[in-house]
């Protein structure tokens, strides 16, 4: 596994902040880098940690 404190941190802020654009605001980076941070951190564990279908309209 190459992950890294950063994909790590950029994963914890997500879930603590409940989406990529807030983490992104809270860490003061692009959204596109925390979201590509995760992706990659997903691709190291083999696992995905977000489901990114889309949001469900009711």
């Amino acid at each position: 596994m190459n992950w890294s404190i950063a994909q790590l941190d950029a994963f914890v802020t997500t879930v603590t902040e409940g989406s990529f654009s807030a983490a992104a605001r809270k860490l003061g980076k692009a959204q596109s880098r925390v979201s590509t941070a995760v992706a990659n951190l997903e691709i190291d564990l083999g696992v995905t940690l977000f489901d990114r279908s889309g949001k469900v309209l009711s």
